[in-house]
């Protein structure tokens, strides 16, 4: 569902004028969108950050590819800074990488630094774009591909073709529930109704989500 779909879905539960064609360029720079649909969509995509933070959805999962240089401990992911890393595997090697803090980090750097094939890694720090930046330990001695499965929330929705990539009723519902009370009118029955709708939407999507990953939290013994 489009980001003018969602918007609209809203507006007709709160018996609004819908938008009839698709702006161009950022909703909040239009001036074919009136000020309270530019409202209804700030709430959509307040509601779609709350949802997404949930659950690991499938369809916010990517891999990013860094490739190690000789001598270099710390590399960025280019992926901003709100991720959730779920795997992290060397791909010429076949070993999967584990999380450190950086006290250990700090203890195998001083005073002076191991190299070799890289087994683990620690966050260090972030670029002037908001990048994460991870170090590596051992130091890297040769050209190796690092894959770090992420989870990363979608950017916020501003073109009016833009698809949404999580389940779309709990965005919806959870929307229409804070226009209501955006309204003043969360002291009646409705209120209650449309959050526990909300829920129960999520719940579900979760539910069907969760099936597809159902062997992550398995353990294996060799």
């Amino acid at each position: 569902m489009t980001f003018r779909e969602l918007i609209n879905e809203v507006l007709i539960r709160l018996r609004e004028d819908t938008i009839a064609t698709d702006w161009s360029g950022n909703i909040n720079d239009s001036t074919t969108v009136t000020d309270y649909q530019k409202v209804i969509g700030s709430l959509i995509n307040d509601s779609k950050r709350n949802i997404e933070s949930y659950h690991d959805w499938l369809v916010l999962r990517e891999t990013v590819d860094v490739t190690t240089v000789s001598g270099t401990r710390n590399y960025n992911l280019s992926s901003g800074q709100e991720i959730k890393i779920i795997d992290v595997i060397n791909q010429t090697q076949g070993t999967h990488l584990v999380q450190v803090s950086r006290q250990y980090i700090n203890s195998t750097k001083y005073p002076s630094s191991n190299s070799g094939e890289p087994s683990y890694y620690a966050f260090n720090g972030a670029d002037s774009s908001n990048n994460l930046k991870v170090d590596l330990e051992p130091i890297p001695n040769t050209a190796q591909t690092i894959s770090f499965d992420i989870v990363k929330p979608q950017a916020e929705l501003a073109t009016a073709t833009t698809v949404l990539k999580i389940p779309e009723k709990p965005v919806i519902l959870a929307a229409w529930a804070r226009a209501i009370s955006e309204r003043g009118e969360d002291g009646g029955t409705q209120s209650s109704v449309v959050g526990f709708e909300m829920k129960e939407a999520l719940n579900q999507a979760i539910i069907l989500d969760s099936g597809n990953v159902r062997f992550e939290h398995d353990w294996f013994v060799n």
